[in-house]
């Protein structure tokens, strides 16, 4: 499910927003230990979400929103149960095509937590050479050639339930 960007969202989409934040919250605050203030930056609202569903409850999220630099991906979670089952990948794609959906044709990019970053170049980004501390976690920033993504949509996902 894809929860658009702007204010026109009906209600169900809000509930939805609900899953995403709760999905966020028990990977970044309970796991990663992230001060509720930095992962709660009032962003929400002007940025896309996608929210993956496995066995009919919502275990993944992503949101998207244009800065200066692109699309930025962020606040990506898989919840902990469920890793380990390709989910990351699908989740990666469609926020990626969520982003073309939207008719946003900019870079796409992501600040990477630095332990994840093989994660994100076996998906086609490439690190650029900066990078941050953000909650304590060190970060890169990666980003998605029009040529990786395309490959991106090329291969299988192959999610294990």
């Amino acid at each position: 499910m894809v929860v658009p960007l702007g204010d026109q969202r009906k209600p169900h989409e809000l509930h939805s927003l609900l899953d995403c934040i709760a999905i966020r919250e028990s990977v970044f605050i309970d796991e990663q230990q992230v001060p509720i203030e930095i992962e709660q930056d009032g962003k929400d609202g002007e940025s896309g979400h996608v929210l993956l569903w496995c066995e009919g409850v919502p275990v993944g999220t992503l949101r998207f929103r244009i800065t200066e630099d692109g699309v930025k991906l962020e606040r990506i979670a898989i919840l902990k149960r469920y890793r380990g089952r390709h989910l990351g990948k699908l989740l990666i794609r469609e926020g990626v095509r969520a982003i073309r959906m939207n008719d946003l044709n900019q870079t796409i990019y992501i600040h990477a937590q630095k332990h994840a970053s093989p994660f994100y170049r076996s998906l086609g980004f490439a690190e650029t050479g900066e990078e941050s501390v953000e909650a304590g976690i060190p970060h890169c920033t990666m980003l998605l050639s029009p040529e990786q993504e395309s490959l991106l949509f090329e291969t299988d996902v192959h999610v294990i339930s």
